[in-house]
C-alpha cells in the first residue's frame, strides 16, 4: 500500500515496472529475391513510416484465456524495430531486426508460440525468432519458422508459429 502511494508521488507507474523480453527476428526481404519488386520495398518503407508495421504477439504455453476458449493468453503487440533504417543489400542475405515485448509473467508465463502480422505491402521470408532472457526459463527460446509471411490482408486467420522446444511440466 505504501509503495503505491510513493509511486503516485514519484511519478512511477506500472508501465515502468514491467519487464521486457528482447527478441531477434531473422528474415529475408522479398526485394533481395526479386529485383523487379524494388517498388514494393519503397512501399514497405512508406507503410512503416505511416504506422503499418510488422507486429508480433507472444502466446502463453501454460496459461489459458477463459474468454478465448482457453487458448493460450496473448501478450501485447510488439513491432519490428528499425525497419526504416535497416537497408538490405542487393545480394541474397538475411536481415536481423530487434523486437521488444512487454513481459507480464503472471499473465503470459512461458511463451510457446507467437502470432505475426505483416501490415506492409510485400511479403518476406521469415526464418527465425529468438527470445533472450525469458524469466522462469533457462536459455533462449527459439522459433524456427522458414515460411513466407504475406500481407495480413491475405489471411483469414492469424499466422502462428510454435517454439521448437518441448516444455516439460517439471521445468516450468
Amino acid at each position: 500500500m505504501l509503495s503505491h502511494i510513493v509511486e503516485a508521488f514519484t511519478g512511477k507507474n506500472e508501465e515502468e515496472n514491467k519487464k521486457k523480453i528482447k527478441g531477434k527476428v531473422v528474415l529475408m526481404k522479398k526485394n533481395v529475391l526479386d529485383f523487379n519488386d524494388f517498388g514494393g520495398s519503397v512501399l514497405d518503407r512508406v507503410h512503416e513510416f505511416l504506422g503499418q508495421k510488422v507486429s508480433l504477439q507472444l502466446i502463453s504455453s501454460i496459461n489459458g484465456d477463459p474468454e478465448n476458449k482457453l487458448k493460450g493468453k496473448l501478450g501485447r503487440a510488439a513491432y519490428l524495430e528499425d525497419w526504416l533504417t535497416t537497408f538490405t543489400s542487393l545480394t541474397p542475405g538475411d536481415s536481423a531486426f530487434h523486437v521488444t515485448f512487454d513481459w507480464e509473467e503472471e499473465e503470459i508465463g512461458i511463451p510457446g508460440a507467437f502470432i505475426i502480422q505483416n501490415f506492409h505491402h510485400t511479403e518476406f521470408y521469415l526464418k527465425t525468432l529468438t527470445l533472450e532472457d525469458v524469466p522462469g526459463h533457462h536459455g533462449p527460446i527459439h522459433f524456427v519458422c522458414n515460411s513466407w509471411v504475406y500481407p495480413a490482408e491475405r489471411y483469414k486467420t492469424d499466422r502462428v508459429f510454435f517454439t521448437n522446444q518441448v516444455l516439460h511440466p517439471l521445468e516450468l
